[in-house]
C-alpha cells in the first residue's frame, strides 16, 4: 500500500524550501512599497526655496552697493521693499529711514533725504573673523588712509557710511570672533577717530 503524498519526505522538503521564499517575497514586495511612498513624498522638500532666494537680497556685497545719493528705487532694486521705521519734514526737508533684516538677527538700515542715500548701517551681516590685538589697535594713528590701517589690521568691514556737510564718513570694525573688537572712522579718507572693546 502507498503512503499518502503528505508523509513523503520530498513533499516536506518542498514545503521547507517554497514557504521561507513566499514569505521573503511578501517582505520585499513591503519594502518596494515603502520606498516608493518615500520617494512619492520627496518633492515637498522644495517647496521653501523661493524664500531662500529672497532672504539672499540682504547681505554684505549687497550693503557694499548702496551709494550715496542713490534713489529709494535704486535701493529696493538691490535690496527689495524695506520697513520705514521713522520719517521726518524739517524746513521742507523729507528725512525716512528704512530697514531690512537678514539671516538671524542681521539687519541693515538705510536713510534717505528727499529721495536720496544720505547714510547706510549694517550689523551682523559679515562673519567676524578678525584678529586684531590691543598691540595693533596702538599702532593706528589719526590722519592714517584706510590703506595704511589696513597693512596693520587687515581687511575691516564697513558697519556705516555717511555724507556730512558735503564729506563722506565711513566707519570701519573689526570684530574677533570672541566679540572684542575695534573701530575707525574715516572723514576725507583720512582716520579722525578710534575706539575698542575688549582688546588685549
Amino acid at each position: 500500500m502507498k503512503k499518502p503524498f503528505y508523509k513523503k519526505l520530498w513533499f516536506w522538503l518542498i514545503v521547507i524550501i517554497i514557504v521561507p521564499i513566499a514569505a521573503c517575497t511578501a517582505c520585499s514586495n513591503g519594502d518596494s512599497d515603502e520606498a516608493a511612498n518615500t520617494n512619492s513624498e520627496k518633492p515637498s522638500t522644495t517647496t521653501e526655496t523661493p524664500k531662500k532666494e529672497e532672504d539672499t537680497k540682504v547681505t554684505y556685497e549687497n550693503f557694499l552697493k548702496i551709494k550715496m545719493g542713490a534713489s529709494l528705487a535704486d535701493v529696493e532694486s538691490i535690496l527689495g521693499k524695506g520697513t520705514e521705521e521713522s520719517s521726518s519734514d524739517d524746513s521742507g526737508i523729507k528725512t525716512v529711514m528704512y530697514s531690512w533684516n537678514g539671516p538671524g538677527i542681521s539687519n541693515m538700515e538705510v536713510t534717505i533725504q528727499n529721495n536720496a542715500v544720505t547714510d547706510k548701517a549694517q550689523s551682523g551681516l559679515a562673519p567676524n573673523n578678525a584678529k586684531v590685538s590691543l598691540d595693533k589697535y596702538n599702532q593706528v594713528k589719526e590722519g592714517m588712509t584706510y590703506d595704511q590701517v589696513k597693512g596693520i589690521l587687515g581687511e575691516g568691514q564697513v558697519t556705516s557710511q555717511a555724507n556730512i556737510m558735503d564729506a563722506e564718513s565711513i566707519t570701519y570694525s573689526w570684530i574677533n570672533n570672541n566679540g572684542s573688537n575695534m573701530d575707525c572712522i574715516f572723514l576725507g579718507g583720512k582716520m579722525s577717530t578710534k575706539a575698542q572693546a575688549g582688546l588685549k
